[in-house]
This record gives structure tokens, sequence and C-alpha cells, in this order.
């Protein structure tokens, strides 16, 4: 009983000093009531504890709630249309792109065939132009054809004694004159316009050759007569030296127009 009564006063002071406090003396009451009120602060510190806990532990899940809360949740199905939004974009740019090249290599190609087409048809027009040139200066040769025909002819039938000197000496006049003739129309032929600065100045050097030639024809000649007016051999021999001369120049002449021909592009064996 002593040790329930002694656990009371400890545990529970302001309930005993109200049930003993007619039978306490005054030092007792007061050291009763001192401690009874320590033991009840003691008791409303420790409720307060207690209730303080639940509540901070409450107010730990409203903020981890509150936190939760705040971070919108992304729905899959919206970030797969944002994808899948964002690769359709990326392929319709890149079809634009395609288009946009393919479009730009058509140009391109539309130019290069119209480009190449407008050098083809500069190519055939310098071609006809070569071939036409060629054509001039044979066509001027032919000129020459029959009056040296007459010229041989005359010369041979004088050896035979068929042809008189008076005969020869007018056909070779007729040859000369020719030559003469010819020697000024070669140097004063004109070269075709807006050909290759290389074709003309082949074309240019053709018509140099060319009227070089029957400048040493005219020579030729001249030595023809000279022999028969005074029968000298000596002439002869001039006469085959300027010959062999001008057929030298005349092979020269030819071998570049053969270089102009192939320059813009013709068949040398075909255009013969």
């Amino acid at each position: 009983m002593k040790l329930l009564k002694v656990l009371a006063w400890i545990f529970a002071p302001y309930i005993m000093i109200f049930i003993f406090w007619r039978k306490m003396g005054k030092i007792a009451r007061i050291s009763g009531a001192v401690w009874a009120f320590f033991a009840l602060l003691i008791a409303i510190s420790a409720s307060n504890t207690e209730e303080v806990k639940p509540d901070l532990a409450k107010t730990d899940t409203v903020k981890q709630t509150t936190a939760k809360e705040s971070v919108p949740e992304v729905d899959s199905k919206t970030v797969t249309v944002i994808d899948e939004e964002a690769v359709k974009k990326e392929a319709e740019k890149k079809k634009l792109e395609e288009e946009n090249k393919a479009k730009a290599d058509k140009a391109k190609a539309a130019t290069a065939k119209a480009e190449a087409e407008k050098a083809n048809i500069k190519s055939k027009a310098n071609q006809t132009k070569v071939l036409e040139f060629e054509k001039s200066i044979y066509a001027l040769e032919e000129t020459m054809t029959p009056v040296m025909e007459a010229y041989k002819e005359s010369m041979d039938g004088l050896g035979k004694g068929t042809v008189d000197i008076y005969t020869a000496y007018e056909a070779t006049e007729n040859a000369r004159k020719a030559a003469k003739y010819l020697q000024n129309k070669f140097y004063g032929l004109s070269i075709p316009e807006g050909l290759p600065k290389e074709v003309e100045k082949l074309l240019s050097g053709t018509t140099s050759d060319m009227g070089t030639a029957y400048y040493s024809k005219v020579k030729a000649f001249d030595a023809v007569l000279k022999f028969l007016d005074e029968q000298k051999p000596s002439y002869m021999s001039k006469f085959k030296e300027e010959i062999d001369m001008s057929d030298s120049f005349v092979m020269s002449g030819v071998s570049k127009i053969i270089e102009a021909k192939t320059a813009v592009g013709l068949d040398i064996v075909e255009s013969k």
C-alpha cells in the first residue's frame, strides 16, 4: 500500500493533493502543491508532444501530396502525337527538299542540253563554213585546169614538132596570166567570220600558202617564156625549181585546210 501511495504521489500528485489536503501539514501542502504543479506541466507537455507528432506527419503528407499535384502528369498518348507530328513535318520538309533538288537538277539538265544543242548548232555552222571555204579554194584551182592542160599540150606539141613556137608561147602566156589572176584571188580571199581563232589562223595560212604557190607559178611561166625567146636550158631549170616550190606551198595550204576541218570536228574521210 505504501508503494502504491508513493507511485501515486510521483505520477499523479495533483490528484493525491486533493485527497490528502486536510491531513497534510503546511509544509507538506506547499511541497505537494509545487510538485503537483510541475507534474501537471510535465503531463501537459507530454500530451502536446504526442499531438504535434501526428500533425507534423500530416503536414509532411500534405506537402508530399501538394508536390505530387504540382507536377503535371504527361499522357503517353500526347507524347506520341507530338512525336508523330514532328516526324511528319520532317518528312514533309525532306520531301520538299527532294522535290526542289529534282527541279533544280531538271533545270540544270535542260540548261546543259540547251547549251549542248547550241554548241552543236554552232559546231555545225563552223563545219559548214570550213567546207565552203575549202570548196572555194578548189573552185579557184579548177579554173586553172583548162589553161594548164592547153599549156602542156602546146609544150608537148612543140617538143614533137606538131606545134609551132608561137602557139606554145601564147599558151604559156595564157598560163602565166591565169596564175597571176589566181595569185591575187588567193591573197584576197576572205576568211569566214565567227570561227574559232585557231581555225581562222589556219584558213588564213591556207590563203597565204596558195597565193605564194601561184606567185611561184608566175615566175615559173616567166622562165618558160624566156626559154622560148632565148632557147637557154637554164631557164627550164628555173621553171622546174619554181614549180617544185609552188607544189610545196600548195601541199602546205591543203594541210592547213585538213587541220581546220579536224579542229571543227569534221571527219576527214567522210568530208572529202
